[in-house]
């Protein structure tokens, strides 16, 4: 579909609605409610956006974390259900959760939006890379740029530099996170950092 939503591949089309679409799909690290608090931040700092794309949140989608009202949500993660609905939080929305990988998906969303990359560990598809131009485009064209990542993830110190250089502005939001659930610990993933750039 051209326009301001992401075309997607045949596969992730003509997913039914699903009463479970907003909650995601556990992964055993954000098991614990404590793993939400970076949702609920990242929906904090999207809340003016009326067009919202998530690249990840298979586990956690930001959708079910929104509060306010936006013309169009796309989360895009391997391992999400896929769903479309035409509503959210009461109004009207193009929400899409697409199970392909990024590189898969053509994004082409209107201004103003807002770019969420939490749990930042992208991987190649094929040749094409983990951190594509076209991903870096679009981090740098958001209005808000949400990025989440686990320090100890080598595969997100990577990639967060590319990332943030995209960026002209200073990041609003610059938050060093300790989440003290056990899962997360053991995981190593207890410990991260959550950028915000554009409007506070």
């Amino acid at each position: 579909m051209a326009g301001p939503y992401a075309s997607a591949p045949a596969k992730a089309s003509g997913a039914g609605p699903n009463a479970d679409a907003l909650a995601g799909t556990r992964l055993p690290h954000l098991a614990a409610a404590a793993a939400g608090l970076r949702q609920v931040l990242a929906a904090h700092a999207v809340r003016h956006c009326p067009h919202v794309v998530e690249i990840g949140g298979a586990g956690l989608p930001i959708t079910g974390f929104l509060t306010h009202q936006p013309a169009s949500v796309t989360v895009i993660d391997p391992k999400i259900p896929p769903h479309e609905a035409d509503t959210l939080n009461g109004a009207p929305c193009r929400l899409r959760h697409i199970a392909a990988k990024l590189q898969q998906v053509e994004l082409a969303p209107p201004g103003p939006y807002a770019l969420v990359l939490l749990g930042l560990s992208l991987k190649p598809f094929g040749r094409r890379g983990a951190v594509s131009p076209e991903l870096l485009a679009l981090a740098g064209s958001a209005t808000v740029l949400v990025i989440d990542y686990a320090r100890e993830l080598e595969r997100a110190q990577g990639q967060i530099g590319a990332l943030t250089a995209t960026r002209s502005d200073a990041p609003a939001i610059d938050l060093e996170l300790t989440i003290n659930d056990a899962a997360l610990r053991a995981a190593g993933f207890h410990q991260r950092h959550l950028l915000a750039y554009g409007p506070a």
